[in-house]
């Protein structure tokens, strides 16, 4: 099953290296998948422990390379001094390639595996939820346990159990069985402390044609005291994006296409 772009597949990854994901919830989430492409135009809403918010504005673009495999590109456009600053996720085995381009540096560089739980702009996800944002990351091992409920609405409930470059040992899932996008995620990291905390509520999930879309989450750092707002603005699918958007070679001066 390929991975999906949407953020209705938030934080799980649906391909997995040792195991695969139980067919009731895979049949689930695959309907949530856009044949092709997707591109969204976010806002994030990044709020410290001081109750000091910072507003930034990107567009997200992510294209199928295969039926395993998809890139993602993030182009920032606001505030001014991150405008232009790009972040490039390309799948692969064995392992992902992360790319980012600041203007102030005029630069191209690599995000390596020791950066992967750093803060991306200052919000409360890191490079990694990124990746989890639009499932383009294998983990090891995946558990289901017996159904609940959250918000009111039946869930399907899923452990994955990220690899040793992970900032993460255990994330839980929580995925709304109607709409199959996750309501609640769960974030342990080491000592098996819970770090994060993202939720969607159930009145924020919206639909595009057949795909079911949350168009606002919330992520809190509980260890830090900040949270993270996201609100997606606007979001197509499927629309024609060229291969030199995820040219890490072309990250610098790629045309960005516009959502209008």
């Amino acid at each position: 099953m390929a991975k999906g772009a949407l953020l209705a597949l938030l934080l799980v990854s649906t391909h997995t290296m040792a195991v695969e994901i139980p067919a009731e919830i895979e049949a689930c989430m695959k309907r949530n998948l856009p044949a092709s492409t997707s591109m969204q135009s976010i806002e994030l809403r990044a709020r410290d422990r001081g109750n000091y918010e910072q507003v930034m504005h990107a567009d997200v673009f992510w294209k199928r390379r295969g039926e395993e495999t998809s890139s993602v590109m993030m182009h920032f456009s606001e505030p001014v001094d991150i405008r232009g600053a790009r972040f490039l996720i390309k799948q692969q085995e064995p392992q992902n390639e992360m790319y980012i381009y600041m203007p102030g540096l005029f630069k191209v560089r690599r995000v390596t595996s020791r950066k992967i739980s750093s803060s991306v702009m200052g919000t409360d996800f890191s490079y990694e939820d990124f990746e989890r944002l639009h499932g383009v990351l294998t983990d090891l091992r995946l558990e289901q346990f017996p159904d609940d409920v959250v918000s009111g609405r039946p869930v399907y409930v899923l452990n994955s159990y990220p690899d040793e470059t992970s900032g993460y040992v255990k994330i839980a899932s929580y995925i709304d069985k109607q709409t199959c996008v996750v309501l609640k995620a769960e974030l342990y990291e080491s000592g098996h402390q819970l770090r994060k905390l993202m939720t969607i509520d159930p009145a924020a999930l919206k639909k595009t044609g057949d795909i079911w879309y949350p168009a606002e989450l919330l992520m809190k750092d509980l260890r830090e005291k900040t949270e993270t707002r996201l609100l997606v603005r606007n979001i197509k699918t499927d629309a024609i994006l060229d291969d030199s958007l995820f040219d890490e070679d072309k990250l610098k001066q790629v045309e960005i296409p516009s959502l209008d």
